[in-house]
């Protein structure tokens, strides 16, 4: 600890502090407010407070709102619902009436509060936490301000010497992204109590997020370590240095970037509010002033450029450090740059993070002149401030990848198609057509040729399928491919395989489509507004689509959770415009295909748990979903040993159809 002067509190006893614990998972406003780790972190804090510090479990107030406890090895390890401790459901009306009518009651020295699950920043900056019944606009929440004023207020017994209070929580600007907005909370405190002394310790600043890992917030982690062998008493008067060593913890270079702010009213003695951390010694400069105005013109407008994700994630790679969540924090391109600025990225490298930021959008920029004005500001502004040499973007995901396109387009003849080839490399090469309708079984021979015979084979890593509709229900990724003699695999097991229906996007739906593509393009696949997944109970009429198609988002559909027949559901995906989406493969007849389920019989959805693996990251445990990988995931789900470790491979269809990447489709002949 930081040798400073101790406050004069008497020593504090154990069974004079009470506790109220929150720990929201699971919220009723929707599925994609699901968090994996606040009920668990809250269960570890509840059971650090009643083991090493000794306070009474009587005097502490949990409160939890768990996910269902998914099965084992596909997300972090979650505590199973029926071991957790006693509890109350995390609801408005319950956490209400214990902090603010239950525990003013009571005769003791300390309140400590601690709250695990989203947050966002008021107008004000107050954080605001929703409670697990928020479902409507306005949100329903806890204004922890608010709720602290009433706590130091006339209004509370006035034994009550001391709050404590931690928000693992983010504190985001819910008008910034899809959230609904928050309504205002007042408490009605009464006259200030000079004589409290509070202690706020939030897990980010006003507007950042707060990081989760393995499945547990990272503020709560290494508070919980800082705390390890010290007393009850000798943790709450240490709390400012121990804040200081936490902040010191997150901040490490290579980690996820996040920084706690601590405030402190009477804690020593006086008010004081952190309002910043000293820059590490080797830590990147801020932009200036005149970086400042030159990027204004050069990033006009309030519409992000694309790729905008991809550029935010690679200029914490390129600073040596993780990108702090995942989604960008701002709708407009020079709020990013202005998050990105109040961040010190690694203390080992000297490259500023916004610098990195605009490297890549230029390395992305279709636009020659637009591209070299991007490229020529990084490069004047390095040398100015005396930055580190900020190095060169990846190349572009499909550079040096050979792809293998296959177009099969319907004629008069009956069962028969047209078809053509290409080889895809830094461009799109034909490679053959059929000149006539040929059947399916030789197209699957000109394919194995194409493989084996021709130029292209041990260089393709994916196969793209543009067909029409009707062959959305043939089994691409099972056609035979020679391994040895005559033995036989899939292509599906040694390539990507893709389905595209180039043919459907027109008029409406093809707006749809361009629209989509571009929301994915410029926020990734990360966000959970990305993702649909088809519920039973959602009505397939003609109104479904227009409600898909209204946004940008959802770019991608799971198709295995409703009742109607597999060809009406992507007839409305495909009506409302959504690049992607992923099926279970059926039988020609449209049945379901014993054959692509996977052997062990689970009784849940398949798709779902092949979002959850994705969740997180393929099975490593670090929450890091992201879309791009559904290509690589499906063909490596199709080989067996997936996320339930059975054997046998789960059979999929995979619809990835990406405007940007089309060959020419006009005639040889």
């Amino acid at each position: 600890m930081i040798d400073r002067p101790q406050p004069d509190f008497p020593p504090l006893a154990p069974e004079r502090v009470f506790a109220l614990v929150v720990g929201i998972e699971s919220y009723r406003v929707g599925t994609d407010w699901d968090l994996r780790g606040p009920a668990r972190d809250a269960v570890r804090v509840a059971q650090w407070l009643s083991g090493p510090a000794g306070v009474p479990e009587a005097n502490i107030r949990l409160f939890l709102s768990p996910l269902p406890v998914p099965p084992q090895g596909h997300l972090p390890e979650q505590p199973d619902t029926s071991a957790l401790p006693a509890h109350r459901p995390a609801t408005g009306a319950d956490i209400e009436d214990a902090l603010l009518r239950e525990l003013p009651k009571h005769d003791g020295d300390l309140l400590f509060i601690y709250w695990a699950g989203h947050g966002y920043a008021g107008d004000q900056d107050q954080l605001l936490l929703p409670f697990a019944d928020a479902s409507t606009t306005p949100i329903r929440h806890l204004d922890l301000d608010s709720a602290l004023r009433f706590w130091n207020s006339n209004k509370v017994h006035q034994a009550f010497r001391r709050i404590v209070s931690i928000g693992d929580a983010c504190r985001l600007d819910p008008r910034t992204g899809t959230r609904s907005t928050f309504g205002r909370n007042d408490y009605g405190e009464g006259k200030p109590v000079r004589s409290r002394r509070t202690f706020t310790l939030y897990a980010s600043r006003a507007g950042m997020p707060a990081q989760n890992i393995a499945g547990g917030g990272r503020l709560t982690e290494a508070l919980l370590a800082r705390l390890t062998g010290l007393t009850l008493d000798e943790s709450i008067r240490s709390l400012p240095d121990i804040a200081r060593l936490v902040h010191d913890d997150l901040a490490t270079g290579g980690e996820v970037h996040q920084e706690v702010q601590w405030r402190i009213t009477g804690w020593d003695g006086n008010p004081l509010l952190d309002t910043g951390w000293p820059e590490a010694p080797l830590g990147a400069p801020r932009l200036d002033e005149q970086a400042w105005a030159e990027l204004r013109s050069l990033l006009a407008g309030p519409d992000l450029p694309p790729e905008a994700y991809n550029a935010y994630c690679w200029a914490f790679e390129a600073a040596g450090c993780v990108p702090p969540g995942p989604v960008l924090p701002a709708a407009e391109p020079m709020a990013v740059v202005r998050d990105l600025d109040q961040r010190l990225g690694s203390s080992t490298r000297r490259i500023p993070l916004p610098l990195a930021f605009v490297g890549y959008l230029a390395a992305r920029q279709s636009d020659g002149e637009q591209a070299e004005r991007l490229a020529d500001w990084v490069r004047r502004t390095g040398v100015r401030l005396g930055t580190d040499a900020i190095p060169a973007p990846p190349a572009p995901e499909r550079e040096g990848r050979a792809e293998l396109h296959v177009r099969l387009t319907e004629s008069t003849t009956e069962d028969a198609f047209l078809a053509r080839m290409w080889l895809y490399r830094n461009g799109f090469e034909t490679l053959w057509e059929s000149g006539a309708p040929v059947s399916l079984a030789a197209v699957q021979q000109e394919l194995v040729h194409q493989l084996f015979e021709a130029p292209a084979g041990p260089e393709v890593g994916r196969i793209e399928f543009h067909v029409p509709e009707i062959l959305l229900d043939e089994e691409f990724e099972g056609w035979p491919l020679p391994t040895r003699g005559s033995r036989q695999g899939e292509i599906g097991c040694t390539y990507e395989v893709v389905v595209r229906c180039p043919e459907e996007r027109t008029h409406q739906s093809g707006r749809r489509w361009l629209r989509k593509w571009a929301w994915y393009r410029k926020h990734g696949g990360r966000r959970s507004d990305a993702v649909l997944s088809l519920a039973g109970s959602t009505p397939i009429d003609s109104g479904l689509a227009d409600r898909l198609g209204a946004d940008g988002h959802p770019v991608c559909a799971l198709l295995d959770r409703h009742t109607a027949p597999l060809h009406d559901r992507l007839e409305v995906l495909l009506d409302a415009g959504l690049p992607i989406a992923l099926w279970r493969r059926t039988g020609r007849d449209g049945a379901h295909n014993p054959a692509s389920a996977c052997a062990c019989n689970r009784a849940e959805d398949e798709l779902a748990v092949v979002l959850a693996w994705l969740w997180t990251a393929e099975g490593t445990g670090s929450p890091d979903f992201d879309l791009g990988q559904l290509p690589s995931v499906v063909r490596k789900l199709r080989i067996g040993g997936g996320p339930c470790g059975c054997p046998v491979g789960l059979r999929l269809g995979l619809l990835w159809d990406d405007p940007e990447h089309r060959p020419q489709t006009g005639s040889l002949s």
